[in-house]
C-alpha cells in the first residue's frame, strides 16, 4: 500500500468511526426522547384543560410547564451516557435544533399574549409550523423518514385552525405520539445495535 491509498483508506476509517459515534449519539436519546414525548404531551393537554376553564393567567402555565421542564431535565439525567471526547457534529445538531424549537414556541406564546390575543389563537397552528420546520431539517441530517413527520406536522397546522378550540389538545396528541415513537424507535436501533455488536 503505498502513502496515497494509506490516506485513502484513513480517511474511510476516520469517517465510518464518525458516523457509527453519530448513530450510537442518536440512539442514546431514544429514551430520553419517549420520556419527554409524554411529559410534553401531558404539558400540552394542560395548557388545553387550563385554557378550556377560561383561565389565562401566565403563572398556571408558567408552574405547569416548569414541571414539565425539570421532568424533561430529569430524562437527560438518567438516560444520556456519557461519551468521550467533544459531541459529534449529529448530536450538537439535534441538541440545537430541539432548543431553538423550544425557544420558538414560548416566544410565540409570549408574543400572542402581548397582542392580547386572549383565545391563544394562532399558537397551536404556529406551532405546528415550528415543529415541520424542525423535522424536516431532521430529515436533511437523518434520513428521508423524517420528512414524512414533517409532512404530518404541517398538515396539522391546518387541521388546528379548522379545530380551534381542541387546538392544543390535538397538538398534545401528535406531539406525544411523533416525539416518543420517534424515541421508541431509536431506543429499538440502539438495543439491535448491541444484540448485533454481542453476536459471536
Amino acid at each position: 500500500m503505498d502513502r496515497d491509498e494509506a490516506a485513502d483508506a484513513l480517511k474511510l476509517l476516520r469517517r465510518v468511526a464518525a458516523q457509527a459515534r453519530d448513530d450510537t449519539a442518536v440512539q442514546n436519546w431514544g429514551l430520553i426522547w419517549l420520556f419527554s414525548g409524554v411529559s410534553n404531551g401531558a404539558g400540552f393537554m394542560g395548557t388545553h384543560v387550563f385554557m378550556a376553564s377560561g383561565d389565562l393567567r401566565p403563572p398556571r402555565y408558567v408552574l405547569l410547564w416548569s414541571v414539565v421542564f425539570i421532568l424533561n431535565g430529569v430524562w437527560i439525567l438518567l438516560f444520556k451516557k456519557k461519551s468521550r471526547g467533544a459531541p459529534s457534529f449529529l448530536e450538537r445538531q439535534l441538541w440545537a435544533l430541539w432548543n431553538i424549537l423550544i425557544l420558538a414556541m414560548a416566544a410565540t406564546a409570549v408574543v400572542n399574549y402581548i397582542l392580547g390575543l386572549s383565545a391563544m389563537l394562532f399558537v397551536p397552528t404556529v406551532c405546528c409550523i415550528l415543529a415541520a420546520m424542525t423535522f424536516a431539517t431532521m430529515g436533511s441530517l437523518m434520513g428521508r423518514a423524517w420528512y414524512g413527520l414533517a409532512a404530518l406536522w404541517a398538515a396539522m397546522a391546518f387541521v388546528t385552525a379548522a379545530m380551534p378550540r381542541a387546538q392544543f389538545a390535538l397538538f398534545a396528541a401528535l406531539w406525544m405520539v411523533t416525539q416518543s415513537g420517534a424515541g421508541a424507535l431509536l431506543h429499538r436501533a440502539k438495543l439491535a445495535s448491541e444484540r448485533s455488536s454481542q453476536a459471536p
